[in-house]
């Protein structure tokens, strides 16, 4: 078996077991099973490309929540106010994913997957850290570099 394949099982068990097992510390115990699945789909293609996994981060979970539930109150899919949740983040970098009305994390996930500008944010190197809320029927994954330091 080849080395880059080796890496490859080894990047997916290690995603796997980050997602399955809160006391890794990748996981955040405000997961609902929803999120919890999506967070998985996420690491486990980024995997698959050779990328490492995401870990949960408190307070960009927090900013997602906000926006899902800003999303629902609304009752419309947005990414407003996207500049003001980056500043909140205190990060160089940050990418947004947002979706509305999917049953399960699967369908979330594909319609991610299957539009190019979503998938780019998936499977950008250089984030390391996310938040995924769901409010009611609105998603937001929020992710960013690990680097904190942005002008707030």
């Amino acid at each position: 078996m080849s080395n880059r394949r080796l890496l490859y099982i080894f990047i997916l068990i290690i995603s796997v077991s980050l997602t399955i097992h809160p006391s890794f510390g990748f996981t955040n115990p405000r997961l609902s099973a929803y999120e919890e699945k999506l967070f998985a789909f996420i690491n486990q293609y980024r995997a698959a490309n050779g990328l490492n996994p995401l870990a949960v981060d408190k307070s960009l979970m927090q900013l997602a929540e906000r926006h899902s539930a800003y999303m629902e109150n609304k009752n419309v899919l947005s990414h407003e106010y996207f500049n003001e949740r980056f500043r909140q983040s205190g990060r160089f970098l940050c990418v947004e994913n947002v979706g509305w009305n999917y049953q399960t994390p699967e369908e979330q996930f594909r319609a991610w997957k299957i539009s190019a500008d979503h998938n780019k944010n998936l499977l950008n190197k250089k984030i390391t850290r996310t938040g995924i809320s769901r409010v009611g029927t609105y998603v937001t994954f929020f992710a960013c570099d690990d680097e904190e330091g942005h002008a707030r």
